[in-house]
């Protein structure tokens, strides 16, 4: 009893101290300090030979806490890229203090506004990151005169920061610099050790929609976009490394559906019903990987993403049975793929 009596005395001193210290100007400034510190200090999340992929945004515009709509963040070697940039993706990105100088482009799937709402918020951050000409866009017919009408909206945010800053926010580095890309499929980025392949998927009515099939060395990956279940998809995944595939799950949403009938909510009801036609469900998509071989199917751009223990199992219903090796992403999943190796490294950024 006198050893609890004296380990509370010393809990109850030590806390006091504490409130005290922390009340000092000379610890709350040492304190800041540290914390501002590492705010600035930009973090390499990527290992420098090796094919990676890190979730910037997992679901899709259903609303989920902690998550961001869509968004992939890839390096290749030295070369990166964002493939779409959903709402809050970009938070992500200044949270992660991702460094954009070697920010190949951003590319687009298609011209959904949860694939594009942050695609300012790339471009003023890699601006205010340092770069010195208009951000490289890669995108399918439609990305230019999106992109022009982000500038627009931005022009005049855009002169008074340049105006306020001067030389670091060299206001010709301002805006998009987009190539548009059409056609069943193309090769939309290649260099000595990458390709990036654009093809053509469904996701009508939105059309053009493509998928991308990324490749450093020996190391391969398949990026879905917003698609149906497609032969298509089965057929450039074969044998790659891992799958990112959008998945729509029927025993959530049609359970949200006929409670959102139920509830009077006719809208929101009517919504849940046409989305079900225009993306791969969980079973077509572990199926896709099943036929195509992969290594990993990783979930991403999830409808709806899983809120708890039990969505999450509503979610994978049935899955085990088709396909086993997959794992369902969230913000901050990050896939490595080492170059000369067979090795798919799976970790959290913080």
């Amino acid at each position: 009893m006198k050893v609890i009596k004296y380990i509370l005395i010393l809990a109850l001193v030590s806390l006091i101290s504490s409130y005290f210290l922390l009340q000092n100007h000379t610890v709350q400034n040492r304190l800041f300090e540290n914390t501002v510190r590492e705010l600035f200090q930009a973090d390499e999340i990527f290992m420098s030979d090796a094919l990676s992929v890190a979730v910037c945004g997992s679901r899709a515009p259903l609303p989920s806490p902690n998550r961001a709509e869509t968004c992939l963040l890839v390096q290749a070697g030295t070369s990166k890229f964002i493939i779409d940039s959903g709402r809050g993706s970009a938070d992500n990105l200044q949270r992660w203090r991702v460094d954009y100088s070697n920010l190949e482009a951003v590319i687009l799937s298609h011209l959904h506004s949860d694939h594009i709402s942050d695609l300012h918020e790339v471009q003023f951050q890699s601006w205010l990151g340092g770069r010195k000409t208009p951000l490289p866009v890669l995108g399918p017919i439609g990305t230019a005169s999106t992109a022009q009408g982000f500038a627009q909206a931005f022009k005049l945010d855009s002169i008074y920061r340049s105006e306020h800053h001067g030389a670091i926010l060299p206001i010709e580095a301002y805006g998009y610099d987009v190539v548009e890309f059409d056609g069943d499929a193309n090769i939309i980025f290649q260099n000595e050790d990458t390709r990036i392949t654009a093809f053509k998927v469904d996701h009508f009515p939105v059309d053009p929609s493509y998928a991308f099939k990324i490749e450093y060395k020996d190391r391969s990956i398949v990026v879905s976009g917003d698609t149906i279940s497609l032969e298509v998809m089965a057929e450039y995944s074969k044998g790659v490394d891992v799958l990112f595939h959008d998945a729509l799950a029927k025993p959530l949403i049609q359970e949200m559906e006929r409670i959102s009938k139920e509830t009077g909510n006719n809208i929101v009801s009517k919504v849940l019903f046409d989305i079900q036609d225009y993306h791969a469900n969980t079973l077509e998509v572990a199926d896709i990987a099943k036929r195509a071989e992969v290594d990993l199917l990783v979930f991403y751009h999830l409808i709806p993403a899983p809120i708890n223990f039990v969505s999450e199992q509503m979610f994978l219903r049935g899955v085990d049975e088709i396909f086993t090796d997959y794992i369902v992403s969230e913000d901050g999943t990050l896939v490595s793929l080492p170059a000369g190796s067979d090795e798919i490294l799976i970790d959290l950024i913080d």
